[in-house]
């Protein structure tokens, strides 16, 4: 719903066109099953497609800032209207007001929520369309200028910020190549960033295949190493849940206690990892190490500690 105040998306949901609408005409609400197939629907049409077949993430299904808050009040307007939950299931026009309220608008949206919601049940592919022309076109609806964006973000690799993405638009040669007549702002180049695929988040990483479910390593763990263990644990003191020693019948010979190893690496220079990534792209293995390191090691026992 944040993305209605944005300055790009203002006056949300006006200019809606409602081919079903008749003027004077009195309606009937639309019926509440055929409402609620269309909230399933559109769900499907705001999560996206799936990845792949044994994915369960979604594709981003790319609407633009005018579309989204549209469709995002008009699936909160048909669950209040098909959900038995609702205080205003049932009632087509309280519930598109309901939606209203909570966009932080009016009577105004209350209607052309109505609207849009008879639009789309009567037909899917009634989706809003963005009116805005030509004098707020984005820099990306140019193809050959969204083709060296995306050569020059190879060129930085992990270095990409939407600072160097407003300086790179800026350059004589850019500008005069792609006929630029305007700077963007920060929090514009920002959105340039995330419409080319890109999301400030954490890297995706590969994982290293270290042979624990191998069979020869399955053999002597289940057959030789766990054996060995209980052995010894007959012979060790044992505690309970509270810490407590448990004093059972000791079998004859010495007590043994096991030393278990532990060991931690620290590194002299930590990477930074917060970043400016493709959402598709793969995850990747990286070093161990990041500069000079120094491991730290140590062994621990129940009975003594480190």
């Amino acid at each position: 719903n944040a993305a209605v105040s944005d300055p790009e998306a203002q006056d949300a949901f006006a200019n809606i066109y409602d081919p079903f609408c008749a003027p004077g005409k009195l309606r009937e609400a639309p019926p509440i099953t055929q409402a609620a197939e269309a909230v399933k629907d559109l769900t499907a049409e705001l999560r996206g497609e799936p990845r792949g077949p044994r994915s369960k993430g979604y594709k981003d299904p790319d609407f633009d800032p005018f579309i989204r808050p549209r469709l995002e009040g008009l699936r909160t307007f048909l669950n209040l209207y098909t959900n038995p939950m609702s205080k205003t299931y049932g009632h087509w026009g309280a519930s598109a007001l309901q939606a209203a309220v909570g966009l932080g608008r009016g009577t105004h949206t209350m209607r052309n929520l109505c609207k849009l919601g008879r639009q789309y049940i009567r037909d899917r592919s009634l989706l809003p369309i963005n009116p805005y022309g030509e004098w707020n076109e984005s820099l990306l609806a140019d193809e050959d200028l969204v083709n060296d964006l995306n050569l020059y973000l190879q060129e930085i690799g992990n270095n990409i910020t939407a600072e160097k993405l407003v300086q790179y638009l800026v350059r004589p040669e850019v500008v005069a190549k792609h006929g630029i007549t305007r700077t963007i702002s920060v929090r514009t180049a920002r959105r340039y960033l995330r419409a080319m695929g890109y999301r400030f988040t954490e890297p995706k990483k590969g994982q290293y295949s270290d042979g624990h479910e191998r069979e020869d390593v399955v053999y002597e763990r289940n057959m030789k190493y766990i054996p060995a263990i209980k052995k010894l644990q007959q012979r060790m003191r044992h505690w309970d849940k509270d810490n407590r020693p448990e004093n059972g019948p000791a079998l004859p010979g010495k007590q043994v206690v096991i030393w278990y190893h532990d060991e931690s690496i620290f590194y002299a220079h930590d990477r930074k990892r917060k970043n400016w990534y493709h959402k598709d792209a793969s995850a990747k293995l990286y070093q161990k190490g990041d500069g000079h390191s120094l491991m730290v090691a140590d062994f621990v026992s129940i009975e003594f500690g480190w």
